[in-house]
C-alpha cells in the first residue's frame, strides 16, 4: 500500500513539473519572400494612423471606445473620419482591439452614417459587439487553463493557453492574410502589431508591409538641416548603427513570412509580459537560432514609433505630403507608482513588490529622452515641422469631468462608494489596473465616456488637419 502511494504520488509529482518545465517552441517554415499577402502603403496627400497602446483590457477598451468615437467625427464631406485611416498600430493589450477591428469591422460597402448622420445601424451593432467581446474576463480563462493543465509556472505555455483563449473567443481561424485581404479590399485599414525580439532588443512589427516602409533616412535629412545652416556633417558609423536599431523589423527579416501567422499568435506575441506569459519562442526552418517574441511596450507602450517611421519614409520618399496620428494612450501612470510607495512602509519582498515597476522606470525615462529629441529637431528643421507630422496624443486620464459629475455613467451612481469630485473620478480612472479583464462595469463605462470627450475636445484640431488642402 504504501509503495504504490509514493508510486501514485511520484507520478503527480512528475505530471506537475513536466507542466512547470516543459517549453516548446514554435516552429516556423523558412521564407525568404512574403506571400501574396503582402501590402503597400496607399499613395494620399495625407496619411492617419492611429495607435493604440498597451494596458491590459483598460487598453483593448480605452481603444476600442476611441475607435467608436473617430466613427462619428463627421468630416466636411460627409464621410466618417476612420474611412480616411490607412493603418493601426499597437501594443500589448491594445493589440486585441486593433486586431479585432481590422478583422470584423463592416466592409466598404456598409455605410458608417445613417441618414440623419448618427451611426449606421450595423456600425451600432458592430461597436456594441465590440465593446463586448473586449470586455471578456481573459485573465481568469488564463488562470484555470494554466492549473488545470498543470502549467501555471510555464510562462512559454501560458503564452500557448492565451492564443487558444483569444482563437475561441476574438479572431478564430483568421490570419494574417485575411487582414491583408480585407485591406486590400477597401474593408479595413492596415495592421501593425508591435511586439520585441528579446535576442536584439529591436521592436518586431507584425504586419503584411514590407521592410523598406519603415527605412526612413534620418540622416538625409541631418545632413540637409546642417547643410542649411553652412555646416558639415562628421561622419559617424556608430551613430548610422544605432539609428538602425530603432528601425522596427519585419517578419521577413528574420526569414518569417506573415501571411500565415494566427491572429490569436501575432495578438499574444504582443500582449505577453514575461515572466508571467511568454515570450513566444520560434525556430524558423530546421536552423538553430531561435527568436523569441514578447511584449512590444517595453520602451515605448504608445505604438506611435511604428507609425511614425513608416509616415516620415513616405514623406521622404515624396509618396505623401502630411501625415497625422491619433494616439489612443491608456498606458498605466507613471505617477500611481509614486504614490503608492510613497505611503509604503514595508520593504520590498519576492511576493509583494510590482515588478512591473522597473520596466515603468525605463520607459519613462526613454519616453522622456524621445519626446525632447523629436521635438528639438522638428524645431531645428531636421524633421518635418507640426504642420506636415502631428501626433494627437489622448489619455485615458486627461477626460474633463462637469463639476456636478452630471456626465458620470449611471451605473458608476449606483455603486456603494460611487466618487463625489471629478478628481476622484479622475484618480478611479488612473488606479484601473493592468490585467487581462475588467470586472468592474463602471471602469468600463469610465473608460469609453473619456474616450468620446477626449475625441469631441481634439475633433476640430483633426478635421483642420486632415482637411488643409
Amino acid at each position: 500500500m504504501t509503495l504504490t502511494l509514493r508510486s501514485a504520488q511520484g507520478l503527480v509529482c512528475a505530471i506537475v513539473l513536466a507542466g512547470c518545465a516543459s517549453a516548446h517552441y514554435v516552429p516556423v517554415k523558412r521564407a525568404d519572400a512574403i506571400g501574396p499577402c503582402q501590402t503597400a502603403v496607399s499613395s494620399r496627400d495625407v496619411l492617419l494612423g492611429v495607435a493604440i497602446s498597451g494596458g491590459g483590457s483598460r487598453a483593448a477598451l480605452f481603444g476600442a471606445a476611441g475607435m467608436e468615437a473617430l466613427a462619428r467625427v463627421q468630416m466636411p464631406d460627409g464621410t466618417s473620419l476612420i474611412e480616411q485611416i490607412g493603418h493601426l498600430s499597437s501594443v500589448s493589450g491594445g493589440s486585441l482591439a486593433a486586431t479585432y477591428y481590422a478583422l470584423k469591422k463592416p466592409g466598404r460597402e456598409v455605410k458608417v452614417f445613417a441618414t440623419d448622420g448618427t451611426l449606421s445601424e450595423a456600425y451600432r451593432a458592430f461597436f456594441t459587439q465590440y465593446r463586448a467581446d473586449l470586455s471578456q474576463d481573459f485573465q481568469t480563462a488564463l488562470i484555470w487553463r494554466q492549473l488545470l493543465s498543470f502549467r501555471w509556472v510555464n510562462s512559454a505555455l501560458a503564452a500557448r493557453t492565451l492564443s487558444d483563449i483569444l482563437k475561441e473567443r476574438l479572431f478564430g481561424p483568421a490570419r494574417m492574410q485575411d487582414i491583408s485581404a480585407r485591406e486590400k479590399a477597401g474593408d479595413s485599414p492596415g495592421l501593425i502589431v508591435n511586439t520585441t525580439l528579446y535576442n536584439n532588443g529591436r521592436r518586431l512589427a507584425l504586419t503584411t508591409l514590407p521592410a523598406e516602409v519603415f527605412s526612413y533616412d534620418f540622416f538625409d535629412d541631418l545632413e540637409r538641416s546642417l547643410q542649411q545652416h553652412g555646416r558639415v556633417m562628421e561622419p559617424s558609423p556608430y551613430m548610422r548603427k544605432r539609428w538602425e536599431l530603432l528601425r522596427p523589423m519585419t517578419p521577413l527579416e528574420i526569414h518569417i513570412d506573415p501571411c500565415p501567422l494566427p491572429l490569436s499568435g501575432v495578438a499574444t506575441a504582443s500582449a505577453s509580459f514575461p515572466p508571467l506569459i511568454g515570450p513566444i519562442t520560434m525556430r524558423i526552418g530546421d536552423e538553430d537560432t531561435y527568436w523569441h517574441a514578447g511584449d512590444g511596450g517595453l520602451y515605448e507602450n504608445s505604438g506611435v514609433e511604428s507609425l511614425l517611421f513608416l509616415h516620415l519614409n513616405q514623406i521622404q520618399e515624396k509618396r505623401t505630403k502630411r501625415a497625422l496620428i491619433i494616439a489612443f494612450d491608456s498606458s498605466f501612470p507613471f505617477s500611481v507608482g509614486e504614490r503608492r510607495l510613497s505611503i509604503r512602509s514595508l520593504p520590498f519582498s519576492l511576493l509583494t513588490f510590482d515588478f512591473s515597476r522597473v520596466p515603468s522606470i525605463m520607459e519613462e525615462r526613454a519616453t522622456t529622452y524621445q519626446a525632447l529629441f523629436f521635438r528639438s529637431l522638428q524645431l531645428e528643421g531636421v524633421f518635418p515641422d507640426s504642420k506636415t507630422v502631428s501626433a494627437i496624443v489622448l489619455h485615458h486620464t486627461d477626460a474633463k469631468w462637469a463639476a456636478d459629475l452630471s456626465d458620470l455613467p449611471p451605473v458608476c451612481k449606483t455603486e456603494p462608494d460611487p466618487p463625489q469630485t471629478p478628481e476622484a473620478v479622475r484618480e478611479r480612472i488612473a488606479e484601473i489596473p493592468t490585467v487581462l479583464g475588467l470586472p468592474s462595469e463602471c471602469d468600463r463605462q469610465l473608460l469609453a465616456t473619456a474616450a468620446a470627450k477626449l475625441v469631441v475636445e481634439r475633433r476640430d484640431e483633426i478635421v483642420e488637419f486632415m482637411s488643409r488642402p
